[in-house]
Formats: C-alpha cells, sequence, structure tokens
C-alpha cells in the first residue's frame, strides 16, 4: 500500500532523477504527483524537500524553474528553512524581473502603443512564439519567459522575505526593489514583493508631534506599510497615554503585529488615521507608503506627527500576514529635550501642493 508520504518522496525522487537525466517529461510528471499530494503530506516533509527541490531550481527550464519555486515557497511557509531556500528563488526573482524588462522593451520597439503585450499571468503559448518570428530563440524566448513568470517568481520571493535572517543578508535589496519600479509600469502591480523587500528591522525612529512639542524614540521591525504603523503607532502613543486620542483596539493591534491572519477568511476592524504623517520639511508621507519612506535625518529616521487633514478608514491588518511586526517606545523627549529636533521642521504643507507632489508620483 502506498501512503501518500511515500509517494512525496518518490515524486522527490523523480525530481533528482529528471535533473539528472535532464528529462523533461519526467519533470512534469513529477511536479504533477507533488502539486496532487495532500497538503499535509508535503507540509510534514517540507523541511527536508524543500532545500532539495530549491537546490535543482536554476538547473531547469525557466518555466517548470518558476512553477517548481512557487512550491517550494509553499514549503518554506509550511517548515523548510527559508535561509536554505531564499538564493536560488531570490536570484529567479531578480533574473525574472531583468527579462521582464527586457521584453517590454522589445515589445514596445515591435509594436509601439498599438497592441497590448500578453497576460502576464498566462500560459507560454505556442502560437504566440511562433508570432515572434525567426529570432524567437536568439532575441525574445528568455525576455518572453522571464515576462510571465515574474508573478510566480514574486510569490516564491515572499514566502522567503518572510524570514528576518534572509532580510538581514539580502545584499542586493536596492537592486531588486529598483527592477520591480522599473517594470510595475509596464506589467502591474508588484507591491507584495516590494513591500517585502522594503521592510525594515530593528530600525530606530525618531517621532515628533507638533501639538505637544514632545519626541518619541521607537524602534520598529516588519512593518510593512504606513496604515500599519498608523495603527501601532496610535496604540503605543494613545494607548500608552502619551498622546490623546481614539486607541485602537486589542484586535486590531493584534492583527497589525503577530496574530495568526488569513485574509480570504477574516474581517480585520477599521478604523480612522489618528495622524498626518510627515517629513521634517513639511511634505506628507501617504499612509500606503512604506516606512521606508520616512526620511533618515542626522542618522534616524524623524517622522512629524500632525492632526489629520484628511481621515481615511482602512482595515487595521498586516498586509504581509506571515510577517510579525514590532513597534517599541524606547524614550520620552519633553518639548525641551525635543526642541532641538523641532529647529529643522518646517510647516506642514497645504493637501493642494501634497495632492500635486503625489499625482507627479513623488
Amino acid at each position: 500500500m502506498t501512503t501518500s508520504g511515500s509517494a512525496v518522496d518518490a515524486a522527490v525522487a523523480a525530481v533528482d532523477a529528471a535533473i539528472a537525466q535532464r528529462d523533461l517529461p519526467k519533470l512534469q510528471t513529477a511536479y504533477g504527483a507533488l502539486a496532487s499530494a495532500p497538503k499535509e503530506a508535503l507540509a510534514d516533509r517540507s523541511a527536508e524537500i524543500g532545500p532539495r527541490l530549491a537546490r535543482h531550481l536554476p538547473e531547469m527550464p525557466p518555466w517548470h524553474a518558476a512553477v517548481y519555486a512557487v512550491l517550494v515557497g509553499a514549503l518554506v511557509e509550511w517548515d523548510a528553512d527559508a535561509g536554505v531556500c531564499a538564493p536560488p528563488l531570490l536570484e529567479g526573482l531578480r533574473e525574472s524581473l531583468e527579462q521582464g524588462i527586457e521584453f517590454a522593451r522589445l515589445w514596445g520597439e515591435t509594436h509601439g502603443e498599438d497592441e497590448e503585450p500578453p497576460d502576464p499571468t498566462g500560459l507560454p503559448s505556442p502560437a504566440q512564439q511562433k508570432a515572434f518570428g525567426d529570432d524567437y530563440a536568439d532575441v525574445w524566448h528568455a525576455p518572453y519567459f522571464g515576462w510571465l513568470t515574474v508573478a510566480k517568481w514574486e510569490s516564491a520571493a515572499v514566502a522567503v522575505l518572510a524570514d528576518p535572517a534572509v532580510r538581514r543578508s539580502l545584499g542586493n535589496r536596492d537592486e531588486l526593489v529598483a527592477l520591480t519600479e522599473r517594470l510595475e509600469p509596464e506589467i502591474g502591480d508588484l507591491q507584495c514583493v516590494q513591500k517585502a523587500l522594503l521592510l525594515l528591522d530593528e530600525e530606530p525612529l525618531l517621532v515628533l508631534d507638533r501639538a505637544s512639542g514632545q519626541g518619541f524614540r521607537l524602534r520598529m521591525s516588519g512593518i510593512a506599510d504606513n496604515y500599519q504603523l498608523q495603527t501601532l503607532l496610535a496604540a503605543v502613543l494613545i494607548g500608552g497615554g502619551q498622546l490623546p486620542g481614539d486607541a485602537p483596539g486589542a484586535e486590531a493591534v493584534a492583527l497589525s503585529t503577530d496574530a495568526p491572519f488569513d485574509p480570504g477568511r477574516q474581517q480585520p476592524p477599521h478604523r480612522l488615521e489618528s495622524f498626518n504623517f510627515a517629513e521634517p520639511s513639511g511634505r506628507w508621507i501617504w499612509s500606503a507608503t512604506t516606512p521606508s519612506r520616512i526620511p533618515v535625518v542626522d542618522g534616524v529616521r524623524q517622522l512629524v506627527l500632525d492632526a489629520p487633514v484628511f481621515r481615511h478608514d482602512y482595515a487595521t491588518v498586516r498586509f504581509l500576514p506571515r510577517v510579525s511586526a514590532r513597534l517599541e517606545l524606547e524614550a520620552v523627549l519633553t518639548p525641551a529635550e525635543a526642541a532641538p529636533y523641532f529647529l529643522g521642521v518646517r510647516e506642514l504643507m497645504s493637501w493642494q501642493e501634497a495632492s500635486r507632489l503625489a499625482a507627479d508620483g513623488y
């Protein structure tokens, strides 16, 4: 009698053999067996088979590597070692982004704005490959498959970037962020991987409250966007009795830090923003942006709080459910102690000017 666990082991062994023999049909059959295996059986063996499959990714054809990468990402979410699996997944992301950019360039040069490029989440199309013409193999092949696999590599990369150790060891973070920013206008939303790449860990933050003249030294980790920071700042400063206002409830704080959350099944509580975020220069910092948007001034990120000009309703939850977040208050500065920092703080710009800058992509 074949158990689900032994079937998973046999499928992984078939992957090993397919790579050794360069047998593409066997590689496809092995994936089918893994994809149809019970999740419990895959989860039970994830710590062993995740790194094993990850090591094979550079040896696979582009499409197959991306499909297997999604599976490796799922194994990481169960129990596979993110640090071991991360290098081939993040390298695959980088290559797919570069090839996707090249595909967008080639497509634009060939078709202009008259014809939409292929659906970037679609399947490889033999008809489309034929339509590329005689130079398909030499010119279009790698960019085409890069274009089609970006979303798969994004999913896999986000899985390993949930691990703080992976983020700390990431040496090409700026390069990857720049590649996503170049490709996003052509391919569409890449904010999941962007926010994962831009996560800050053990980051000092100086918050200056304009109304009270007080300052607050905090330390933040794993906060994906400034809506999440809104919730946690309100919990620490308002809930902690440092500032007046409406503090978030326990559920909102838990879902914004580390409580289990299933986006498909749970409806998180909503609340209105407690603060208007700004740079010391007076420029607004929109809540949809990330904490990395807060400028570094004299070696530390500085955030100015004003009363909300417009209060937006938002869901109090983590954008990246597998990433735990933390915001800790380390010191409270009296107005006298905070005064030197306020010397560099300018008047908050008008909402008209802030909106114009936002429309210009600021």
